[in-house]
């Protein structure tokens, strides 16, 4: 028995002694980081000038604003409840470290610069920037959570 399996027995996590628990926290991760992320995605599309137009990003964004926190919140309890079944292996792995700084950098830019600009009146190439990083982020966060899944 070493230092670390004292720490924390894996063995006595909810989400690994119950058999359908792991499965369903996994399918609620993967839907509401699509809620979340997508309808961020929708709002970096509309700077970009692709998909809705009739309407602006600023709108576009007060209308899904409270749906893609929605989403978010509850894809990082989600993945804190999967990183908690066994932390140690989670942890030592450099992609998924490497996920859990992108999701606060990419969760930090999101709530500051990203929604200054759509509320804001920027030039386009600042929304389009802001944008392309924002897609960029996110779909970081994405890849990188399945690349650690077949890893």
């Amino acid at each position: 028995m070493t230092a670390r399996s004292i720490v924390y027995d894996t063995s006595t996590n909810f989400l690994n002694v119950h058999e359908w628990a792991y499965g369903l926290t996994e399918v609620a991760h993967i839907l509401s980081l699509a809620v979340g992320v997508g309808l961020i995605a929708v709002v970096d599309l509309r700077l970009l000038g692709v998909g809705v137009q009739r309407v602006s990003a600023e709108r576009l964004w007060r209308a899904t604003a409270a749906i893609s926190l929605m989403g978010l919140v509850v894809a990082v309890t989600s993945g804190l409840m999967i990183f908690s079944t066994d932390p140690v292996r989670y942890f030592d792995h450099p992609t998924m470290r490497f996920k859990l700084l992108l999701v606060l950098v990419a969760l930090a830019f999101n709530y500051t610069l990203h929604s200054r600009v759509v509320r804001g009146n920027h030039p386009p190439i600042v929304g389009s920037s802001v944008a392309v990083l924002s897609l960029l982020m996110w779909v970081a966060v994405v890849f990188s959570g399945i690349f650690y899944a077949f890893t």
